[in-house]
Formats: C-alpha cells, structure tokens, sequence
C-alpha cells in the first residue's frame, strides 16, 4: 500500500491505516495514526507527498520521523493556523449566506408583489385573453427565477455547513491534541487532572470504587545518563505502550510527568487494583529494551509502583499524596515492587 488512496468508508481507512503502520513497524499511537489516516485521505496535500517520496525511496519511517511530520503538519501550532484559516473561511461563508438571506428576502417580496399584481389582473372583471396569457407568462418567469435563486441559496447553506463540519473537526484534533503527551501519545497531565475530577465526581455520586496507581521507572536518570535521551525516549514510550495494553478502556493511563506515570481505574477495588498493579509490573519487567537500528540489547525494565483507593469526601490532592506517598515507599523499598496504602 504505498499510494494515497480516496476511500469513502471510515472503517475501511482505519483498516488500511492499521494495516499501512504495521508496514512500516510502527507503534499506532495517535500521533502516528493521524499522520497515515491524513496521508491515505489526502488531507494534507503536503503532507501525503512527503510520505510518498519517504516509501517510494525506501526511507526508513521511524517514530521519530514520524513525530516530526506530525509536529510540522498537525501538531498544535500547525492545527491552529488551520484553524484560524478555517474561521476566516467560516466567516466568509457567514457573510455569503447572510447575503444569500437578504437577497433571497428581497426576491421573494418582489414575488409576492408580482404575485399579488397578477391577483389582481387575473381577477378583473373585463381581463382579455391576451392580457392573462401575457401574466400567466410573467409567473411562469418569475417562479423560474425564484426557483433559480432558491437553489443558489441552498447552495450557500451547504458551503456554510461543510465549513461549519470542517471547524469543527480541526476544533476537535486541537483539543484532542491539547490533551494528550506528545512522545507516548496518552494522555497528559492536563488529561489526567480532568479525568481524575471526573472519576473522583462519578464515584461521590455512585459510590462506585476508585483507585488510583502511580507508576515510576526505575534507575530511569541513569538510564539516560548512560545511553542518552533518545534511548530514554524509548524507554518512556515502550512503557506507556505496556500500561495501555494491559489495562482495559474506562482506565486511563497518563505520562504525569517525566518518568512517571498514573493509571486511573474506575469502579476498581483496591485488591482488583493490587492485582493489576503486579501484572503491569511483571508486563514491564518482561521487557527487553532493543535499538531497532543497532540491535543493541539496553536490557530489561522495571518499575515502581504505588496504589490507593479514594476514600468518600477527602480532597484530590489527599487522594494523590497517597498514592505517591506508596510509591515512594516502593522506591525506598528496593524498587519493582507494588505498595499499597489504605
């Protein structure tokens, strides 16, 4: 699949987005996901003539490339200035239907009054053959041209709401865009607050379980130290793929801030969340970190993990205290190890 394809069908360009990443051999974060759907739809003429020539020359398309493409045609900046033109353009269909509006009220008050002038004529008691054929063809006319402009008008509503769909969409990838981290493609610290005061609202209201685990890698400094950022990105974005892949989807997992992270779970019981806890720390501790290009083995992963469950009325910030409160007694602890606090 190595040419932009035109296909109609949503579910078919996810399929064949999917398929195209696995291709390639890249992680299908939103990030890489939203270049490939642009590049299949042609979203982005730029941008699907960039990937083009990359395949065509058998360019390795790794993360990192990818990344960039994104940031360059997608990323926030760039999705503003989209943005911006799309309301320029909203704004300009506004104005051509405002003036579709008053045109179309001007012609039909004419109409009217042609209609009412035939009314009369028609109704005359000492009204000629020739004079009602000669206002039976000036109705004919004018219904035409009513007909005509009608249809202009319509025209212009239909412009309007394309556009008004297309603000919306760029509207949505912002947001979208705003809430997730960049590297590992979860959320983000924002998107974690939110959801956080969301789940914590929804368990004060149902009184459903809540629970909450923060996650930190171990030895991460040195790691980077050792064999420098890029490798530590990896490092970042192989562990938010473990924790997405082993948790289930009203969870949230979140990149909380540099090598930490947090995974929300609603309706979870403390013993449920202590049972994930371990699986995701024996999922990490599974895996071996490789340089695809080099082959060089970095070795194995492994995390820190500390967990708590929200207790009725306390504040947010008591309910996150504790959880880092166990995890930072997991790390004092020796590490890849699960602590819970009550």
């Amino acid at each position: 699949m190595t040419a932009t394809t035109k296909i109609a069908n949503p579910r078919d360009i996810a399929h064949n987005v999917m398929t195209l990443v696995a291709e390639l051999n890249l992680q299908p974060t939103p990030q890489v996901y939203h270049v490939f759907y642009s590049y299949l739809t042609d979203e982005i003429p730029e941008l699907s003539q960039l990937i083009k020539v990359l395949i065509r020359n058998t360019q390795e398309l790794d993360e990192e490339t990818v990344f960039r493409i994104y940031h360059k045609f997608l990323g926030a900046h760039a999705m503003q200035q989209r943005l911006n033109l799309g309301v320029e353009g909203l704004q300009a269909a506004v104005e051509r239907v405002e003036e579709a509006v008053h045109n179309v009220i001007r012609e039909t008050e004419g109409f009217c009054e042609h209609l009412d002038n035939a009314s009369d004529q028609l109704s005359s008691d000492d009204i000629t053959l020739e004079i009602a054929r000669d206002v039976t063809r000036g109705l004919s006319s004018a219904t035409r041209d009513a007909h005509g402009r009608y249809s202009e008008f319509n025209g212009c509503l239909d412009e309007y709401h394309n556009e008004v769909r297309r603000v919306r969409s760029e509207l949505e990838l912002v947001r979208r865009d705003a809430l997730t981290d960049t590297l590992t493609g979860i959320a983000n610290r924002k998107n974690f607050d939110a959801s956080l005061r969301d789940a914590v609202t929804t368990t004060m209201e149902t009184g459903a379980p809540l629970s909450l685990l923060m996650i930190d890698i171990d030895h991460f400094k040195n790691f980077n130290d050792n064999h420098g950022h890029r490798a530590g990105d990896g490092v970042l974005k192989a562990v938010a793929r473990v924790l997405v892949n082993s948790t289930k989807g009203a969870d949230t997992v979140a990149r909380y801030g540099g090598e930490e992270f947090a995974v929300i779970l609603p309706d979870t019981t403390l013993e449920n969340a202590t049972k994930l806890a371990n699986k995701l720390r024996d999922n990490v501790s599974g895996q071996r970190i490789i340089n695809k290009k080099t082959g060089k083995d970095f070795g194995k992963l492994t995390v820190s993990i500390g967990l708590t469950s929200y207790k009725l009325g306390e504040n947010i910030l008591e309910f996150v205290d504790r959880a880092d409160g166990a995890l930072y007694q997991a790390k004092q602890e020796g590490r890849n190890t699960c602590i819970m606090i009550m």
